[in-house]
């Protein structure tokens, strides 16, 4: 994720900066996902998991939670809305179009705040495509409330499906890297204050939860294939997608306070605003990508610098927007992209070939969060997570898969 329109988190933190930024983030990337966090996705991931060494999808929703911004809720309030489907779309063709999708929807339960039950489906071919709720059932459940027992939904194929608040998983490290790309992201973040202002997960977004969905598909991680996330509302309208990491975050933000506004403003004259790009980019489909924003990248990546011999190359690897998966190649991002990851930094080095680095700068960065890379759901748990006394420390309610 860089959440596909930062400016918007540079508005909650930094109004003063930037009072007129209010449209910005793959934490509130568009317009229409700044009104609804339930339908925002944050950041997406891809990797084999260790719980059955299957391919792991998940995204996050709701961002900032629990960090007390304005327009954000608690951590034990996030949930997800009945209204939207949520969907993993599988492209195993490499055509940019779905072969296969599992679909998600919940309802809430009277008297719970949190805790909703869940329906898990998958739809093949034109279903899969369709951003209708369709496809057949494979399992039933329910989400997992803030400390509150864990619940895993179990497929009828051995799927695994948590849902619930964890500790945002988004990380990044650029303090010591100077870039067109880093320093976009800064200004986007925060007027360009230079945030954030220490290399850590918390130095990113500060204190922050998310609602997290993770499925694992038994099986699936032998084969290649590409990935992407959507949230449709219930009229069939993709109002959310995201494949890669820091898509709209990086290439597609408002001007910045004191910049020239065509350096940043749509090429394409049907979008006024960068928030009227953003939402018509979020209803689109991958196989969409050249042919309709093509031409936005070039302008973006001409911005940012890249080398006009590798300009056509860079627009094709970034414009269909997916995350791809090759497992006869070694995992790490941009192949799949695991919760320790930092695929920021790898973005920046490669589109900005003329960056200075400091001496211990490296990839592959990790993060300095507590995950649990060996059992399911594998996140952190949430910030305002609940322990009992005593030593070793416990959580209230299991966090993991396998815990007593």
């Amino acid at each position: 994720m860089l959440r596909r329109n930062l400016a918007f988190v540079s508005a909650l933190f930094c109004a003063a900066f930037q009072a007129s930024a209010v449209s910005a983030s793959d934490h509130r990337d568009a317009p229409l996902t700044q009104l609804y966090p339930m339908s925002d996705i944050g950041d997406n991931f891809l990797f084999r998991g260790a719980q059955t060494g299957g391919l792991t999808i998940a995204y996050t929703l709701n961002p900032l939670s629990g960090s007390g911004a304005p327009g954000t809720l608690g951590s034990e309030d996030i949930k997800l809305d009945p209204d939207l489907i949520y969907m993993f779309r599988l492209d195993l063709d490499d055509d940019a179009r779905a072969d296969i999708a599992y679909k998600v929807r919940v309802r809430d339960i009277d008297g719970e705040r949190q805790k909703q039950t869940v329906e898990l489906r998958v739809a093949e071919g034109e279903e899969a495509r369709s951003n209708r709720w369709n496809g057949r059932e494979i399992a039933r459940g329910y989400t997992t409330a803030l400390n509150r027992a864990l619940e895993v939904v179990e497929g009828d194929n051995g799927e695994l499906l948590f849902i619930g608040p964890r500790r945002d998983p988004f990380f990044f490290d650029f303090s010591n890297v100077q870039a067109p790309a880093a320093l976009a992201i800064k200004q986007a973040l925060a007027g360009g204050d230079n945030l954030p202002a220490e290399p850590t997960s918390i130095g990113a977004f500060g204190i922050s939860d998310m609602t997290l969905i993770v499925l694992e598909i038994p099986g699936l991680a032998d084969q290649a294939l590409n990935y992407w996330a959507v949230v449709a509302d219930s009229n069939g309208i993709s109002v959310d997608r995201m494949g890669r990491a820091g898509v709209q975050g990086i290439f597609f933000v408002d001007p910045p306070v004191g910049y020239n506004p065509a350096r940043y403003l749509p090429v394409d004259p049907e979008y006024p605003t960068v928030g009227d790009f953003n939402n018509a980019y979020n209803a689109a489909n991958p196989d969409e990508g050249l042919s309709r924003f093509g031409d936005q990248f070039t302008f973006s990546f001409n911005r940012l610098e890249v080398e006009e011999d590798k300009l056509e190359d860079t627009v094709a690897f970034y414009a269909p927007d997916m995350l791809t998966w090759d497992p006869s190649q070694p995992a790490g991002y941009p192949n799949g992209r695991s919760f320790a990851e930092d695929a920021i930094y790898w973005t920046i080095t490669d589109i900005n070939p003329f960056r200075y680095e400091a001496p211990d700068s490296f990839l592959p960065r990790s993060s300095d969060q507590a995950l649990n890379e060996e059992k399911f759901p594998y996140a952190a748990p949430s910030f305002n997570q609940a322990w009992q006394p005593g030593i070793p420390v416990r959580p209230v309610a299991p966090i993991y898969m396998d815990e007593e």
